[in-house]
């Protein structure tokens, strides 16, 4: 069903300005790469037209947004727009829908769910006023959207995307497929109550794979995750030290920083750390920073031993929107402030606290081994060989003693009897 809507021509100066952030924009190629202003083009593979198209927060009182930002609290009801802009050559429909953001469990990239993955947070409190929308080129879109936040919604971070996308059909492996490209406003809310950060390392494992070369260090294999227990956005630095026995120092490593990792996400790190000296046991040892949006440290490891940054207090303020004791869709309600702070926002200062785990594997070189046991065979082999062959020397000798013994008696004894 399409729903009410506003569309409208754009500008000349607004048509050079879509071209020109498109022509250095890249293209969103059935993934989602997020920034203020969301472009992408797609390709109809039946026709050759391209489809351009964008998706950006509609201005509020205070000028132009790059995302939605809420502060809220549990029970209010927010009436908010954005903006879909067809820039391509041709008209093209768009669906339109928002659905929770998470964090990629490979790389902790933002992301959303897929369509038909079912939205249980953020992004099912979001309605917007059409699913479906055409567009034609060089035309501009308003899709209006009321976010209802529920009474019992847990304090801290939320976060979501209002998503514009296009449909396009094509074959693979000889079968009909269907492609969906997105792109997406990015929604953060945060919820008034306690709000405290957390993180934890979970799951460890490690493994030692050695070098044909039996004096040459191996590679350490790790992963592990990284789980946000906490209810706020945060940036996580890491760090991994390998040590031996004794805790001798073997090797250092410092996996990417996590940026903008969110509420109850969990990802998966894994990497190999070469030029490890295999000293028959290696410890992993991981330690994870928390800290602010914004303090992810690139190109070198953290040092746990800092003091996590201290956020500046959240100041008290009158709630942006007052909630409605009978929530209901009110499209002239007007839109939360997103620099206004929740009634009961805490001006207290949040802890960061680091998380560690430790993991051992063996740490051999096998070939060494096989050389360690091959000459300490060959040394068994040579003390036997010799202890033999002196025990059967002293044998020898101590029978040519009895023989001589026996035929110097035997003799006696002739010559005793002779002269008898």
């Amino acid at each position: 069903m399409i729903g009410s809507c506003t569309v409208f021509k754009t500008t000349a100066p607004a048509a050079l300005a879509v071209a020109m952030t498109l022509a250095f924009a890249p293209l969103a190629i059935a993934a989602l790469a997020f920034a203020p202003a969301q472009s992408a083009s797609a390709a109809d593979p039946v026709s050759p037209t391209i489809v351009t198209w964008g998706v950006e927060p509609s201005a509020d009182a205070k000028g132009s947004r790059g995302v939605f930002d809420y502060k809220v609290d549990p029970g209010t009801q927010i009436v908010d727009s954005f903006v879909v802009s067809n820039a391509g050559q041709t008209s093209a429909e768009f669906l339109i829908y928002a659905t929770d953001a998470i964090n990629d469990q490979d790389t902790g990239a933002f992301g959303l769910l897929k369509r038909d993955e079912k939205a249980t947070d953020l992004g099912s409190w979001i309605t917007t006023s059409t699913d479906k929308i055409t567009i034609d080129p060089g035309m501009s879109a308003i899709i209006p959207f009321n976010l209802l936040i529920p009474s019992d919604a847990t304090p801290g971070d939320h976060t979501a995307g209002v998503i514009a996308s296009v449909l396009t059909k094509g074959t693979g492996n000889g079968a009909a497929v269907q492609l969906e490209q997105r792109v997406a406003a990015r929604v953060y809310m945060r919820v008034s109550g306690d709000v405290a950060p957390g993180v934890a390392v979970e799951g460890a494992t490690s493994g030692f794979t050695p070098e044909i070369n039996p004096f040459a260090p191996g590679t350490v294999a790790l992963s592990y995750n990284v789980k946000n227990t906490g209810n706020l956005r945060i940036d996580v630095n890491q760090k991994v030290q390998i040590t031996g026995p004794f805790g001798i120092p073997l090797g250092e490593y410092a996996p990417a920083a996590l940026s903008n990792f969110l509420p109850r996400q969990t990802v998966r790190m894994t990497a190999d750390i070469p030029s490890i000296a295999a000293l028959f046991l290696a410890w992993s040892n991981v330690t994870v920073v928390p800290g602010e949006l914004g303090s992810a440290v690139t190109g070198a490891a953290p040092d746990p031993k800092l003091a996590a940054p201290t956020p500046t207090p959240t100041p008290t303020a009158t709630p942006a929107v007052t909630p409605s004791a009978t929530p209901a869709a009110d499209a002239t309600a007007p839109a939360a402030d997103a620099n206004a702070a929740p009634a009961d926002a805490a001006a207290k200062p949040l802890e960061f606290q680091p998380a560690s785990t430790s993991v051992m594997t063996l740490a051999i070189s096998w070939t060494l081994l096989a050389l360690v046991v091959l000459i300490a065979a060959t040394i068994y082999f040579i003390v036997r060989y010799v202890s033999g062959t002196r025990e059967r020397m002293y044998d020898a000798i101590d029978e040519a003693a009895a023989t001589a013994r026996e035929e110097a008696l035997a003799t006696a004894g002739a010559a005793e009897a002779r002269i008898q």
